[in-house]
């Protein structure tokens, strides 16, 4: 039987037995048959199915790999938003802490003037550099200053630039997802459907059909689903709300006395978002995917809970509960209890097991 062996990059590759059995004792490989080598035995021929006996499936073993996600942060920096500004170079580190947790290749572009000044940006590490700066593959800062209104119009005009300190293109993957997280609180002088149009032109954000960005402004509305004016906001923010909605994200209050609480509860949205898509590692060694010798197990975070996902080939949207695989058959799509699962717990980690006959529901 052929197996299909993880990728090397992952940090942890388990080969387990997973249907047959063996014994630490050495006497139980004795045979009448076999001479001594060396003190020891040799074990006697191993028995072909042909002969009866049920070969042993032992399988390789390996996290699922979750998508990549890119995260711009674009904040506004009008005279009525000192306090914020402070909120956010405060708490903006417990998004990353949350990303990391559940384990996503995240990135971060933070657009806005970069500075020590009250109106300024200067993320201190783990997310930012030394000295208010980038911060190798993770942190990206992008130095151009925002005002009340063109949030939207200075992430269609960076994001066109080629070189010098407004450059961003380059720090995004064309295969993450990417999350938008405007802070303000008044509103944009350009519309939703206008910014759509715009950004969907301008490189890896999807189409109209199947977007590839979401955002998750914080803003002058009340907390999600609530649209009304929060507390001292200038504006609700209804373009915002818009993208939110155009895009299945959420939005949060920019009234908020502090945005701990804020960034950790966009970091579990987006963990969320990701969460029942995950791709298959690559094979490796020129070993091939049996696609009938998969299965899918998820433990808890705490690791002492493993659950057996079965796989359900129904259609996820009319009420299958299980794992499938996308349509081109590289990625493992969870459906029902076990999507809701990983997407209310996302330190939860999900494993593909190869070698076994795949468990079907």
């Amino acid at each position: 039987m052929k197996l299909f062996y993880s990728l090397t990059a992952l940090s942890t590759l388990a080969v387990v037995v997973a249907c047959g059995s063996s014994s630490s004792n050495r006497s139980s490989y004795e045979d009448p048959n076999t001479k001594p080598v060396d003190g020891g035995y040799v074990p006697p021929p191993i028995q072909s199915q042909d002969a009866g006996v049920a070969p042993s499936c032992a399988t390789a073993k390996a996290a699922a790999i979750k998508p990549p996600v890119d995260i711009i942060i674009v904040v506004d920096q009008s005279g009525s938003m000192s306090d914020e500004i402070a909120n956010v170079k405060s708490n903006v580190n417990n998004l990353s802490m949350l990303l990391g947790t559940a384990g996503l290749d995240y990135r971060v572009v933070m657009i806005g003037t970069i500075g020590t000044g009250s109106f300024d940006l200067c993320v201190p590490p783990p997310l930012g550099g030394p000295s208010c700066t980038s911060n190798g593959n993770i942190y990206r800062t992008v130095n151009r200053h925002v005002e009340s209104t063109d949030a939207l119009d200075i992430i269609l005009e960076t994001i066109d630039q080629t070189s010098g300190p407004m450059l961003w293109r380059d720090f995004l993957r064309p295969d993450a997802l990417k999350i938008f997280i405007p802070v303000t609180d008044d509103n944009s002088d350009l519309g939703a459907t206008q910014f759509d149009a715009q950004l969907i032109g301008k490189g890896p954000f999807g189409t109209d059909q199947k977007r590839n960005y979401v955002f998750y402004p914080i803003t002058g509305a009340n907390a999600f689903p609530a649209e009304t004016k929060c507390g001292s906001a200038v504006n609700n923010g209804s373009v915002y709300l818009d993208l939110a909605k155009m895009t299945n994200g959420k939005w949060f209050p920019v009234c908020s006395a502090s945005f701990a609480n804020v960034f950790s509860e966009i970091g579990k949205s987006v963990a969320a978002t990701v969460a029942c898509e995950l791709t298959i590692p690559e094979p490796e060694n020129g070993d091939t995917l049996d696609p009938e010798r998969v299965n899918v197990k998820v433990t808890s975070a705490d690791g002492k809970t493993t659950t057996d996902v079965l796989q359900d080939k129904g259609d996820c949207a009319a009420g299958a509960n299980g794992w499938q695989y996308s349509a081109d058959g590289t990625k493992v799509i969870l459906c029902g209890d076990a999507c809701a699962d990983v997407k209310n717990n996302p330190d939860t980690k999900v494993d593909i097991e190869f070698g076994c006959q795949t468990k079907v529901k």
